[in-house]
């Protein structure tokens, strides 16, 4: 079972390691990989222009002057249309060992660019097949082409494109993370359930970039059921005319607890009050054995020693992310008294309280023994004899 992370605000992690950085294209994807030795993949580079004014600079700014790999997710340019900028901006030679793609052919300008571009180095990806990046990271291809639920041939206008997208499995010891463009998880009359079927597959991870930009035909609640992910990242434009992301898939999200970091406002839905964040800006997650941060936070690799809810119970906490003081309401149909405990991400216990029936208590934001405790997640577990149930509090 891949690691399960929860938030906390300690320091950054300074070790080097496994970075992956959603870079904020706007309406559009793009994530860059980098291993523990160096080596590159970059995953979609947003639409055409995007490539030579968001991405090129951050490699530059990184002092990146070629990349590895390339891997188009599918053929739509809000995800190639930067490729071509990218490679042909770099310095010569700067595509190192291939870009990989679902093979076929399309029609657009967007795609002739890319082809023209990556030249020789175009090879079609194959499900199952492993790209070592180096230093224990590897990413592997889950599905592409529908993952054999629709015939072949691939070409223009046959399928919706996003029906066809390369699925991608990133590992890095205990940490897992998926990135599938715009795959759809619902049967209309352009799309098809594809997410269903590669969820076991995917199974447990850490991350998961949400699919099509948080659109409603995505992230279905069998593949978030499945892959449970703890963090979820969103990449969305500001004032897109697609309503992305749709709240009901923020709700989906939120229903599986997973924390949402979004690159910008969007122009849907709402991420509930601490559930997430809009960064506004690029989301760079750093991973160590054990741990990982993105943009600040801190996840622990392994399992908390927060036991999950059970039961048809009821807890809200307000306010909640709170700086001073946080009420939980709750409602336990149990009889006699009730232990409130809160444990920090490790698992490890913070403070424990007992009340008599009631549906509230407030809780000061203190340890056993009175101390403030830092800022950052904790979760409230409230026990009665036979029931219990448990939140997750944002201590700001």
């Amino acid at each position: 079972m891949a690691c399960l992370a929860f938030l906390v605000g300690f320091a950054s992690v300074s070790q080097a390691g496994l970075e992956v950085i959603g870079l904020d294209v706007g309406q559009g994807d793009c994530t860059l990989i980098i291993s523990p030795t160096g080596k590159t993949m970059l995953v979609d580079a947003g639409t055409t222009g995007k490539g030579v004014g968001t991405v090129l600079p951050y490699l530059q700014s990184r002092g990146i002057k070629a990349i590895d790999y390339t891997v188009a997710s599918h053929y739509h340019v809000d995800h190639i249309g930067g490729m071509d900028e990218v490679i042909n901006s770099l310095t010569r030679d700067s595509l190192k060992v291939a870009a990989l793609d679902r093979g076929w052919s399309y029609t657009t300008q967007a795609y002739t660019q890319y082809t023209t571009a990556v030249g020789t180095k175009r090879q079609t990806i194959t499900e199952g097949q492993v790209v070592d990046l180096g230093g224990g990271a590897t990413v592997r291809c889950v599905a592409v082409n529908s993952h054999g639920h629709l015939a072949a041939p691939y070409d223009n206008d046959r399928y919706d494109e996003n029906n066809l997208c390369v699925v991608l499995l990133l590992d890095y010891g205990d940490f897992e993370m998926v990135l599938g463009g715009d795959l759809p998880g619902y049967n209309t009359s352009s799309y098809h359930d594809i997410e269903s079927l590669i969820a076991a597959e995917v199974g447990d991870v850490d991350v998961y970039k949400v699919h099509h930009h948080g659109g409603a035909n995505a992230s279905n609640t069998t593949l978030l059921d499945t892959i449970l992910p703890e963090v979820s990242l969103i990449y969305v434009g500001t004032g897109n005319s697609y309503g992305h992301p749709t709240q009901a898939v923020i709700n989906r999200l939120v229903a599986v607890n997973s924390y949402i970091y979004q690159t910008e406002t969007g122009s849907g839905g709402t991420i509930p009050s601490g559930e997430g964040e809009v960064v506004n800006g690029h989301i760079v997650i750093t991973v160590v054995p054990g741990s990982y941060t993105i943009n600040g936070d801190v996840y622990d690799c392994g399992t908390a020693g927060v036991p999950p809810t059970c039961g048809p119970l009821f807890l809200s906490v307000y306010p909640n992310p709170f700086s001073g003081e946080a009420t939980m309401r709750f409602n336990v149909a149990e009889s006699g008294p009730l232990a409130i405990r809160i444990f920090d991400v490790h698992g490890r216990l913070v403070n424990a309280f007992q009340t008599v029936r009631g549906d509230t208590y407030t809780w000061d934001g203190t340890s056993l023994d009175r101390r403030e405790v830092p800022a950052g997640v904790y979760f409230v577990r409230i026990s009665g004899p036979s029931q219990s149930l448990s939140d997750k509090l944002v201590k700001r």
